[in-house]
């Protein structure tokens, strides 16, 4: 390789594609574009309206490891790999259950989980846990496997939990 294309191959800029849901939304669906690319569905169901989950800044990990996190954004490199951002809250495993464990997506396909209504009211809806991301060896396509939990809205606490009041400002503990 000369010079001339190894500078012009540092100067060209990555192309870095991000979908991201945010601290009080929830992945309901995914899509892959026939060109690979990859977009969240987000959503914010009516039971969850007052709950808060912890997310980190960017879309860093592999994956989603915890049963007390969801994806909460995605971001797809010029290569194709993927990074999730992984939110955590503290109350998944007590209001959830496994809904699909590896549902497979692939170029051309989506997925939009369910939502369960009493009314006009939200009882349980679908969301996303987790994303593999595994490539076909004959094909070079990527496909994608997804957690999906069910989560029921049922007695849910309407207080934030303790983590997220020592996140704001100023935090003082409460005098009894």
């Amino acid at each position: 390789m000369s010079n001339l294309h190894k500078l012009l191959y540092l100067l060209l800029p990555t192309v870095i594609l991000g979908d991201y849901c945010g601290e009080h939304k929830v992945p309901f669906g995914m899509e892959v574009h026939k060109n690979g690319n990859v977009n969240i569905l987000c959503s914010r169901p009516n039971c969850h309206e007052k709950k808060y989950a912890e997310c980190p800044e960017r879309a860093m990990s592999s994956a989603c490891t915890t049963n007390s996190s969801w994806v909460g954004g995605v971001t797809q490199h010029a290569d194709g790999s993927l990074k999730l951002m992984c939110c955590e809250y503290d109350l998944l495993p007590i209001y959830s259950t496994v809904q699909y464990e590896k549902l497979q997506i692939r170029p051309g396909e989506y997925f939009e989980g369910d939502e369960q209504m009493d009314g006009d009211t939200v009882t349980a809806f679908d969301l996303i846990g987790d994303i593999q991301q595994v490539r076909d060896a004959a094909s070079g396509n990527f496909t994608y496997n997804l957690l999906i939990y069910r989560y029921h809205c049922g007695k849910i606490p309407d207080s934030p939990p303790a983590w997220y009041m020592k996140k704001q400002w100023p935090y003082w503990t409460p005098v009894a």
